[in-house]
């Protein structure tokens, strides 16, 4: 039934009013659809420079694999590429070097086993950029746990697992727990359990108080519903909340981030009425230097809210709300400074596409818009808030000029924190590549993942010496079956590539990529299933960029 629609969304996309540009139908979907897609995360799973798309499965409804996308040079195939071998009815999902050989492995949390039992978390190993197909670590099956979330609370510099645990719907209340990592592995019985039982349905590690340290979040769900946070102190978490919120509310996904630009972490909350809760996504913004316990602002629609992210999807006045629901289009609220928001959604996906959202992810995965960038800290710095979230990678991170190892630092693409092993001893560097233009991934409990891309063209390329790349040209053009593009080079450089994009500036090759020396250079481009059209080469060798129109003719 969905068929002609996938193939329309491929090749006419359209975008919203307002000054978002994402697509407003998928551009992007897998083949798997019936699996009850829960969890997602991006990362670079095979170490090829390109971010891949994680898909945990199940949630409460069919046992089922986990699948992984792995993308090719910015292109994610429709077919998972990784299936786990076993089948779980699992909940969310999080990719991150647990070991720190440069290579993220997959957590996935499973929320029930058959009958509505306890389950379990577990973790595939990822060895060179292949995941194991069955688990390498678990907890014991005793637990209902919908997610779990890394962070390094105790300030070692590796990443230790907190797991939000219970189940609202059967009653099932559990204590949340912290799983520490000693040396690149995780013990396998808790070093942390909270003094009060509930049924959490989100967990996350922010620095609610601003003080250095990663205090821990918890969000309940059904008659435990409040968001509650355990505060740490030198890297020792209490075990009794220092702040909960007012009202009991069935919460289902929460977030932070800086709304206001105060300096400090506000609060996003997806509240779901399924189990008698408002249905309201609700902000709660800082005042004062603390969180309220009532929101300061809350939507006019009201319903199966589900997930929500904090991301600045306009690039203008700081981070926006977007938030999903079951049987709901997505919907953005626009920030329109220090934390201003309408009860109304300024945009929203296509009705015709509306789903039963489970998570939502923010990445630019053809790097169309991305950028390299830094940020400094100064001597004695530990946990690093860097200016951006929804990372494309962290590439490295210095101590007076003289890089960390991999085991020195941790880090969170998703959060955009970098945590170090010691205290610096002396300025810190942190490089890291972001992106002016992410794309939205969605999982679905009812139907395929998605993708809307963001469609804003690609920057034209930037005017730069005639000596820097000269002789520019492709031959023959128009052209059929291909061409070949050359040009010369004044100066050897150890980046350089050329890519081909469409009209959309969505990448559809890339031609070459890595050192090229100095002088002429020619690379033949015959493109594979694509249409007739004018297509842009991009040449980028250091800092200079050149590139042209070529046209194909079938």
């Amino acid at each position: 039934m969905r068929a002609c629609l996938v193939l329309c969304a491929l090749l006419a996309p359209a975008v919203a009013a307002a000054d978002v540009t994402l697509s407003t139908i998928p551009t992007w979907m897998s083949v798997e659809t019936d699996f009850n897609g829960t969890g997602l995360d991006v990362g670079d799973v095979d170490g090829d420079g390109w971010l891949d798309l994680a898909v945990s499965n199940g949630n409460d409804i069919t046992a089922s694999p986990n699948f992984v996308y792995l993308s090719r040079d910015g292109t994610l195939p429709t077919q998972a590429s990784w299936l786990s071998d076993d089948e779980r009815f699992s909940g969310h999902c999080q990719l991150a070097d647990v070991d720190h050989d440069g290579f993220p492995e997959l957590m996935v949390a499973n929320y029930i086993a058959a009958g509505w039992g306890p389950a379990q978390v577990q973790l595939y190993d990822n060895v060179g950029g292949a995941l194991a197909t069955t688990p390498t670590w678990e907890t014991p099956p005793t637990i209902h746990s919908f997610r779990a979330a890394f962070g390094d609370p105790d300030q070692d510099g590796d990443l230790d697992l907190a797991v939000a645990t219970g189940e609202a719907y059967n009653g099932y209340y559990e204590t949340n727990r912290i799983y520490f990592n000693t040396g690149g592995a995780l013990a396998t019985a808790p070093g942390w359990t909270s003094a009060v039982a509930d049924a959490s349905y989100d967990i996350k590690f922010v620095d609610v108080d601003v003080d250095g340290d990663q205090d821990l979040a918890c969000l309940g769900g059904g008659s435990t519903g409040r968001v509650r946070i355990y505060l740490n102190d030198g890297g020792v978490i209490a075990t009794v909340a220092g702040w909960t919120t007012t009202a009991i509310d069935n919460g289902n996904t929460f977030d932070f981030d800086d709304l206001d630009g105060d300096g400090r972490p506000d609060l996003l909350v997806g509240f779901n009425s399924q189990l008698g809760g408002s249905g309201k996504f609700a902000v709660y913004l800082t005042a004062g230097g603390a969180l309220p316990t009532t929101p300061t602002w809350t939507s006019a629609f009201s319903g199966y809210a589900s997930a929500v992210v904090c991301c600045d999807v306009d690039g203008e006045n700081g981070p926006d709300l977007v938030c999903g629901g079951w049987w709901e289009p997505v919907r953005i609220y626009l920030n329109h400074g220090t934390g201003g928001f309408g009860r109304d959604p300024e945009w929203q996906t296509d009705a015709a596409w509306e789903s039963v959202v489970e998570n939502l992810c923010f990445a630019d995965f053809d790097e169309s818009h991305a950028r390299q960038a830094t940020a400094a800290f100064p001597a004695g710095s530990r946990l690093l808030p860097l200016p951006d979230r929804h990372l494309q990678a962290v590439t490295s991170v210095s101590v007076a000029g003289s890089e960390l190892p991999a085991a020195g630092w941790c880090a969170s693409l998703r959060d955009g924190w970098v945590s170090l092993a010691n205290a610096a001893a002396g300025p810190v560097t942190v490089a890291y590549r972001v992106s002016d233009a992410t794309d939205l991934a969605i999982s679905n409990w009812d139907q395929a993942t998605f993708v809307f891309h963001d469609l804003r063209p690609t920057a034209a390329p930037a005017a730069v010496p005639a000596a820097a790349i000269g002789e520019l040209r492709a031959w023959p053009n128009p052209f059929n079956p291909n061409t070949t593009l050359g040009f010369r080079l004044a100066a050897a450089t150890p980046e350089a590539s050329v890519r081909v994009y469409d009209l959309r500036g969505r990448l559809v090759d890339t031609v070459q990529a890595g050192p090229l020396g100095e002088g002429a250079h020619r690379f033949e481009w015959r493109p594979r299933g694509l249409a007739s059209g004018v297509y842009l080469y991009r040449v980028a060798a250091g800092s200079a960029v050149a590139g042209g129109k070529i046209v194909l003719a079938r």
